[in-house]
């Protein structure tokens, strides 16, 4: 059941310390950006080749999405937003769309599978995992965490959507600086709009981030890990995004018209 009244605004914000609000979301979302890319510029990133070696690995995956991480860990345990960031009240969508997830389960586990395993190391497994800790814990707090509770408090659940997914794409754009050719980057900027979408829906319909979080973390480091033991890209993910694209026109269909609750977590039933 949708709700947009005051009274599911004071019950989804109970217990935060500061009321949320779009100013606050977003200005913790550039600060995720200014961190990681601050980082990249002092350690000279060059996009196309992240994750290619060990040292990329650390420097340029691990260490800047770890230390955006931890401003964003500070800044929820300051807000008092744990709760909300973390969890919406109910869940929403049909159950067939749990195909989504598990298919993005299924491309992980080919990509890892496709790793030459004679150039994998541990300490390019370690710190392959903690770079996946990192963008699957940073991003996904940024965009669909704090980003998607600030503007909650405003804005129609359709909406929320379209922005956050937006700006999940968006702060992809800066990679032209750091190499990425201007052709691959619009292109990027669609297929991130995919995923942004896809990982909306997979918090819909589990009710949680943690789901996404880790499912953001699996598919990048699937993707890095492989390449950094010489393993040529696989096309699997072509069927992802087409199920992405259907999974998440009957999910935001259902949501659309969810009032701005200030909820951090008011859903669809």
């Amino acid at each position: 059941m949708a709700g947009s009244t005051n009274d599911s605004l004071s019950a989804s914000i109970e217990g935060v310390k500061v009321k949320p609000s779009i100013a606050i979301g977003i200005s913790l979302y550039l600060g995720y950006l200014a961190v990681v890319f601050t980082l990249w510029t002092i350690n000279g990133v060059e996009y196309t080749k992240i994750g290619e070696t060990l040292e990329s690995t650390r420097l340029h995956y691990a260490y800047p999405t770890l230390a955006g991480s931890l401003f964003l860990l500070v800044a929820i345990t300051v807000l008092g937003w744990w709760r909300p960031v973390f969890f919406d009240r109910q869940k929403s969508g049909p159950g067939w769309a749990w195909i989504l997830p598990v298919a993005m389960l299924g491309f992980v586990v080919f990509g890892f599978m496709s790793m030459q395993a004679d150039n994998l190391t541990t300490q390019l497994v370690l710190w392959s995992t903690l770079g996946a800790l990192g963008v699957g814990f940073g991003e996904e707090v940024a965009t669909r965490g704090t980003l998607l509770v600030g503007f909650r408090n405003s804005l129609s659940e359709g909406k929320v959507w379209l922005w956050t997914t937006l700006l999940f794409s968006a702060l992809h754009a800066p990679n032209v600086i750091f190499g990425m050719p201007l052709t691959f980057m619009l292109v990027q900027l669609l297929f991130t709009f995919i995923m942004g979408s896809a990982l909306y829906v997979v918090r819909r319909i589990s009710g949680t981030l943690i789901l996404p979080v880790l499912l953001h973390g699996l598919w990048d480091s699937s993707v890095f890990l492989p390449r950094a033991t010489g393993a040529e890209p696989g096309s699997l993910s072509a069927i992802v995004y087409v199920i992405a694209i259907v999974c998440a026109v009957a999910v935001i269909r259902r949501n659309w018209h969810i009032g701005a609750t200030g909820s951090a977590g008011q859903g669809a039933a």
